[in-house]
């Protein structure tokens, strides 16, 4: 049940906390009183912040191909090392016979699919399309 919790946890603490800065942003924006010239310069602060944030991650030419797939890859390499760090975990915890290595074993192999599916669980919940 122990590996469960750690799984769950993954999954579940971003959508908490997504959920909780959506109900308190909502609750600000109704006492405050903001107007909708308000909202309009507050949305084009973070667009203006997004666009300062691509112009320092432009790499300033053309990269080359192999640079441009680890990038969009890096993320995927990672979860599927974790995953098979996990495996080979709970293998020597079943090995042996450790519960708690075993634990740590689903542990390292769950949070990567939380991520990769938890992620576009919950973008279906809120109407968003996954990219």
């Amino acid at each position: 049940m122990f590996g469960l919790e750690g799984i769950l946890a993954s999954a579940v603490i971003p959508a908490g906390v997504d959920l909780i800065k959506s109900i308190f942003g909502g609750l600000g924006r109704k006492w405050a009183g903001l107007s909708v010239d308000d909202e309009i310069k507050l949305e084009q602060s973070i667009i203006s912040r997004l666009e300062a944030i691509a112009k320092l991650d432009n790499p300033h030419g053309t990269p080359s191909q192999w640079v441009v797939d680890l990038r969009a890859s890096f993320r995927y390499i990672v979860a599927g090392f974790l995953v098979v760090t996990g495996a080979g975990t709970i293998a020597a915890g079943l090995f042996m016979k450790n519960q708690e290595t075993i634990m740590l074993g689903f542990n390292l192999a769950g949070m990567p699919w939380s991520f990769i599916f938890g992620e576009r669980m919950w973008n279906g919940f809120k109407g968003m399309q996954a990219k």
